[in-house]
Formats: structure tokens, C-alpha cells, sequence
């Protein structure tokens, strides 16, 4: 599958999977954004039990303007493609869709859809997702917010750099022309939500803020 084939389709819905992580996130992100450039309508969604509450991903979706929604019924779409992730698969909320599609990084063996690549040897799926933009001719550094995306869900998914196991996974990490503000701000999660909405905050402003004291 390439993503020109999305290209078919009036409408496009891209399916995060439960619980969402950075990976998924930035994954979905970097398929929206090509769908955008060329036109097609698309929405960008995650179902499941929860919103999400992590402070990173909150930051993550704010900074990056990322539209993610949570959704308890799936709009209206020609196709539903999910991303690092599999329709059938306990933590995907299974919405019935007339067309499918994926794009994963883990390991499937279940029914062959129309339209579908899936990597297992890919450390991330946002590499993936990096690799198949080039391919079409996108370069996903022409956009901070998606490259820093991609890079950010590399960086998570790989235990911080330290399990790249494609040359695509070194590809996006060597590569990519993240915002190294926004990165360090979603890296240092360890912060309290109340701190990371204050250097946000800051960050935005273009204020240097100390934290925890002088």
C-alpha cells in the first residue's frame, strides 16, 4: 500500500487505537497531514473508555496542533484507516467501516485487508509513516509540527533511541527538523501537569520560566 491509494477516496478517517500513545498519535498525525495537502477530507480519532489524560499527550496535541478527537460513533467516511494498530485488536474500538485500511509496525497475522502495509521490523510506526511520506515525494521537515511529531513518537516507541531496529528508525532520528522546544517540553513529562501548563504557557509567550523554585 502507498498512501497515494488514500487518495481514491472522497473521505478518509484515520483510527488511532484505545488509550493512545505518542506513537499512534504522531503516526496518525503524519497521514493526516498528507491527506490535508492534497485535498481529501479527513478526521483525525481515538475511541475507548477515556480521554486522554497523560500531560505529555495533552501538551503533544496542543502544541503540535493536532486534531485529534474522541469519538463514541464513527463519522461519516469512505475509508477507516487505522494506524499502529489493527482492526480486531483488543485496544482498537471496533467501528464498523464499508472500507478498511491499516498501517502497523507490529507483528499481524491476521486477515489481509485491500489496503494495508504493515512493518514489523520497523522500530516505530511513525518511521513507517516517515518513510512512506518520502515516497511519495513529501518531505514531512516541511511541516515543524509533524516532523517533531514523527520524532517524538521514534523517541518513545524505541525507549528513547535505544531500540532502533530499521534503518528507517536512524533515518528519522538523524533527520528530522523536530522543534526542540516542543520536544524537551513533552521529553520532561515528568513534570506535574500544573508545571507543564506553566512553561507551555511560557513557552508560547516566549518567556524563560523557572520551575520548582529559584
Amino acid at each position: 500500500m502507498r498512501l497515494q491509494d488514500l487518495l481514491q477516496f472522497s473521505s478518509v478517517v484515520i483510527q488511532c487505537h484505545d488509550f493512545p500513545d505518542a506513537d499512534t498519535i504522531a503516526s496518525a498525525y503524519g497521514v493526516y497531514a498528507y491527506l490535508k495537502k492534497n485535498g481529501r477530507p479527513v478526521r483525525m480519532i481515538y475511541g475507548g473508555k477515556k480521554k486522554i489524560t497523560k500531560p505529555n499527550l495533552l501538551l503533544m496535541v496542543e502544541h503540535l496542533d493536532i486534531p485529534l478527537e474522541y469519538v463514541t460513533e464513527l463519522p461519516e467516511a469512505e475509508v477507516l484507516l487505522t494506524v499502529d494498530c489493527m482492526h480486531g485488536e483488543a485496544n482498537v474500538t471496533p467501528f464498523p467501516a464499508k472500507v478498511r485500511a491499516a498501517i502497523d509496525h507490529h507483528y499481524y497475522c491476521g486477515p489481509e485487508l485491500q489496503f494495508m502495509e504493515i512493518r514489523s521490523d520497523y522500530g516505530s510506526c511513525a518511521s513507517l509513516v516517515a518513510e512512506l511520506l518520502v515516497d511519495e515525494g513529501t518531505d514531512y521537515n516541511e511541516a515543524s509540527e509533524v516532523a517533531t511529531a514523527l520524532y517524538y513518537g521514534l523517541y518513545t516507541d524505541t525507549n528513547s533511541f535505544g531500540e532502533l531496529c530499521h534503518p528507517a528508525d536512524r533515518n528519522l532520528r538523524d533527520f528530522a527538523k523536530f522543534n526542540a522546544g516542543v520536544f524537551s517540553l513533552l521529553k520532561n513529562s515528568n513534570l506535574s501537569l500544573h508545571e507543564m501548563q506553566i512553561a507551555g504557557a511560557a513557552m508560547k509567550e516566549g518567556k524563560l520560566v523557572t520551575l520548582g523554585g529559584e
